[in-house]
C-alpha cells in the first residue's frame, strides 16, 4: 500500500502502464515510485548496510564511469513488474538516500514489443504532465565497434531539472550472446544532481 493518497494510481491508469510508473499530482519527482520506492527513500529499507556496501564495491570496477561520488546498487527479485532495479547513492552517505531509480524489464529477441509498451507509457505520461519539457534522443554505446547498440528514449525534465526518461535498449546479436546481454525496457527517475553527472561521466 502506497504511503499517501498522492501516489496512488487509477485503475484505468495501471491496466495502461503495467505500473512502470507511479504518477502522483504534483509534479514532484519525489511523489513518483517504482516497485513502490522513491527517490529520497533510504536504500536501507530495503537492504543492509553490509549488503549495499557489497553491491558498490562489487560494481565498481565494471563500470568505468562510476566514482566516489555516487555507487550503483542492483536489486534482484520478486517484483510485480521489473526484473531488477538499479539505484545510485553516495558511498559515504551512512543513509543511502536513493538519488536515481532504473526498473528493468527484458524483452530478449523482442525488440518491436519493447518500443510498443514504450510509447504507451510515453503518451500517457505526456496527457499526464503537460509541464514537463519533454526529448527523444537516440545514444548508440560507444563499446561496441560495430554501432548496432542503441538505447532510443524519451525524457521527460522538471522545472528543478530532475526528470524522467523511458528507453528501449537493443544490442548487437553477437554482443548479447558474448556478454549474456538482454534488450530491456528502462524506466529512470533521476535527481538532477545525478543526471549532470551521468551526462559528465557516462560516455
Amino acid at each position: 500500500m502506497y504511503d499517501t493518497m498522492m501516489k496512488k494510481l487509477s485503475t484505468y491508469l495501471f491496466l495502461i502502464l503495467f505500473s512502470f510508473l507511479t504518477p502522483s499530482f504534483a509534479d514532484d519527482i519525489r511523489d513518483f515510485e517504482i516497485e513502490g520506492m522513491s527517490i529520497g527513500d533510504s536504500l536501507l529499507d530495503h537492504l543492509s548496510k553490509e549488503e549495499i556496501i557489497t553491491e558498490i564495491e562489487k560494481n565498481k570496477p565494471q563500470y568505468n564511469y562510476l566514482t566516489e561520488d555516487f555507487g550503483e546498487v542492483y536489486l534482484r527479485g520478486k517484483f510485480e513488474i521489473y526484473n531488477h532495479l538499479v539505484f545510485f547513492v553516495k558511498p559515504n552517505d551512512k543513509n543511502y538516500i536513493i538519488y536515481d531509480i532504473r526498473g528493468v524489464v527484458f524483452y530478449d529477441d523482442d525488440i518491436e514489443q519493447c518500443y510498443v509498451k514504450q510509447k504507451e507509457i510515453i503518451e500517457e505520461f505526456s496527457l499526464s504532465y503537460k509541464n514537463t519539457r519533454k526529448e527523444e534522443e537516440k545514444f548508440v554505446f560507444p563499446w561496441d565497434p560495430t554501432g548496432k547498440s542503441i538505447s532510443r528514449y524519451t525524457s521527460f525534465f522538471f522545472d528543478s531539472g530532475d526528470e524522467i526518461s523511458v528507453a528501449c535498449a537493443e544490442y548487437e546479436k553477437s554482443l548479447k550472446i558474448e556478454n549474456n546481454m538482454v534488450d530491456n525496457l528502462q524506466v529512470q527517475i533521476s535527481k538532477k544532481v545525478i543526471a549532470d553527472w551521468m551526462r559528465k561521466h557516462i560516455n
